[in-house]
């Protein structure tokens, strides 16, 4: 069972925010949304949070950083099955919002 997004972020039935539209438009659990939108907001998220991170450190850190992982990524494409994807984005998730660095 997925829990409903007021469990995750900041949002109050009835509050007029845009979480609360989302919550309105697609249900509380975004049950409303097929997969592949859920998968297209995703990509937006993931995107904005990256650029954001790029901003914060330079263009130039970042691209060293990411250049250390490239075999890395490489092999997730290769060798990881697409079922796996959602666990390892899963874990990335908790990594982030639980852990500095």
């Amino acid at each position: 069972m997925t829990k409903p997004l007021g469990y995750y972020c900041a949002v109050t039935p009835g509050d007029g925010s845009f979480l609360d539209e989302l919550q309105e438009r697609y249900g509380s659990t975004f049950e409303k949304l097929t997969k592949l939108q859920k998968l297209y907001i995703l990509k937006l998220l993931t995107t904005n949070l990256l650029n954001a991170e790029v901003t914060t450190k330079g263009s130039m850190p970042a691209n060293q950083e990411v250049d250390e992982i490239a075999s890395t990524v490489q092999s997730i494409n290769q060798r990881l099955t697409i079922g796996e994807h959602l666990s390892l984005a899963d874990a990335i998730v908790n990594q982030l919002k639980h852990h500095r660095g």
